[in-house]
């Protein structure tokens, strides 16, 4: 026996098709949607003008040709799809995304050390966005970024070390905002935004984030779902112990870690952000400055030897670096990749992708914020 297709399915499916392909390519005529996605002409036709009815999409110009120009369409960014608060020790920094999958600073301020005064703080910094921009009921999401182990679907913050947080109920916490709350892992969510946007992770078996921030991080995914583990630690690797003394890799390899050895090189920089300390350290590096250069040296081999167990662990088909720093292999590739081949088997490495996160001027965990939302959308469509 056959079941018969669902037409109402069958259409919601279709449209998520078409929404998730213009999200994704970022604009296409309706001719373009057919040949790319497969869907009969009429039924794109019918489900362009549907969308563009819903608000989801709208008129982006006319493509160039000979004959009858067609019309360009792309997702709209007439409303707020995200508000992301990407939380780190020292700094959060807020911003807004929309439905194309572009994001845009609002602000920043000083993270406090309690959560309390934080809580405060984000809801002055939402009521500021809700004066200026537009939210659209059951699309708009609030995103806490956090660098700490999240339950998830519970909306829950199990312990943020660096932080100092524990046992926090984010829903509960802002019951009161009128917007619903998304609570994820600084990592995850970076890993996230790399599948929405790279074709290297999106057609990973296996593929791992090593978030570098002022704590280290990782996240897992398996045939593009992310792995959270039973009690939501799957891929902390930064407390993973590093030697026999009780240390633990992020001791090795967190930014503050390394720039607190390098302070005295770092004078006049005292109020810069770890990201531009790390540039100062590497202009340092460039210009032969033998102490830099060894305690860099240092660091790099850490990175490598980390590297080599991620690979004997997961054997994954790429690994992304990424985080507050952005640009560590395609500056210190050839170091970290010397210490890894050192280690490692060449038919064990073979084939293993490692690079930098393509998202270079921001967070990717503030990015992944945004597609965090996009994908709870399109599924719910």
């Amino acid at each position: 026996m056959h079941k018969k297709l669902n037409p109402v399915s069958m259409k919601k499916a279709n449209k998520k098709i078409i929404l998730r392909y213009l999200i994704e390519k970022g604009q296409g005529s309706r001719m373009e949607i057919v040949r790319k996605t497969g869907l009969a002409q009429s039924a794109v036709w019918r489900l362009v003008n549907e969308l563009e009815s819903d608000n989801l999409i709208e008129e982006k110009g006319f493509a160039p040709g000979k004959r009858r120009k067609s019309v360009i369409y792309g997702p709209t960014k007439s409303f707020v799809t995200s508000v992301i608060y990407n939380v780190e020790v020292l700094e959060t920094l807020v911003a807004i995304g929309f439905l194309d999958g572009s994001w845009q600073i609002f602000e920043r301020f000083s993270t406090p050390s309690t959560f309390e005064s934080f809580k405060e703080k984000a809801k002055t910094s939402l009521e500021k966005i809700q004066k200026k921009l537009s939210f659209k009921d059951g699309i708009t999401k609030v995103v806490f970024s956090l660098p700490g182990i999240v339950n998830y679907d519970k909306k829950f913050l199990i312990y943020a070390p660096n932080l100092k947080w524990k046992n926090i109920d984010f829903q509960k916490a802002f019951e009161d905002i009128e917007v619903e709350v998304f609570v994820e892992n600084d990592a995850n969510l970076a890993l996230m935004a790399e599948q929405f946007f790279s074709d290297d992770v999106k057609k990973a078996k296996v593929a791992f984030f090593l978030y570098f921030g002022e704590g280290i991080g990782g996240a897992i995914s398996v045939d593009g779902n992310i792995v959270r583990g039973k009690n939501s630690a799957a891929g902390e690797i930064g407390h993973v112990m590093f030697d026999g003394k009780n240390r633990e890799i992020e001791r090795f390899l967190s930014i503050l870690e390394l720039t607190s050895k390098t302070q005295k090189w770092l004078e006049g920089n005292n109020n810069h952000s770890l990201s531009e300390k790390f540039q100062h350290l590497k202009r340092l590096w460039f210009a032969g400055q033998k102490d830099v250069q060894k305690i860099l040296k240092d660091y790099l081999c850490h990175v490598g030897v980390v590297l080599r167990n991620i690979i004997y662990l997961l054997n994954p088909d790429v690994i992304v670096l990424g985080g507050l720093i952005n640009d560590i292999y395609d500056t210190f590739g050839p170091v970290i990749k010397n210490k890894i081949d050192k280690d490692i088997a060449k038919e064990i490495v073979e084939g293993i992708r490692i690079r930098d996160t393509i998202f270079r001027d921001v967070p990717p965990s503030l990015v992944g914020g945004n597609v965090l939302v996009i994908d709870h959308f399109l599924k719910n469509l």
